[in-house]
């Protein structure tokens, strides 16, 4: 079930932009940064790799696939982002990008 608070926060951050058709992308945002959450601490308890054993009885060191879904994962949560409005660069947009940001000084 989607983060109820997370959901009010998102719903904060998009303002008098809120149409009530926002709720359905803003729960499925919830529910898969819930998802990116676990696949992120089952990473950091696994470990970036791991061995595999192949049909031969060859064990080598191979990257964790829990690493490829955490990144597919972030992905969706970005273009949710995208389609929301809220992502960085839109931001910037609205604002007419004339406010300081210490990461463009970067």
């Amino acid at each position: 079930m989607a983060d109820k608070k997370l959901h009010k926060k998102i719903k904060g951050y998009l303002g008098d932009n809120y149409i009530k058709s926002d709720d359905e992308l803003i729960r499925l945002y919830c529910d898969s940064y819930e998802f990116f959450c676990r696949l992120k601490q089952e990473l950091e308890r696994t470990g970036l790799l791991m061995e595999y054993t192949n049909k031969a009885g060859a064990t080598n060191v191979v990257k964790n696939p829990l690493a490829i879904e955490l990144t597919k994962t972030a992905q969706v949560l970005n273009q949710l982002l995208k389609s929301l409005g809220l992502t960085a660069a839109q931001r910037k947009k609205v604002t007419g990008g004339d406010e300081d940001d210490d990461f463009d000084n970067f």
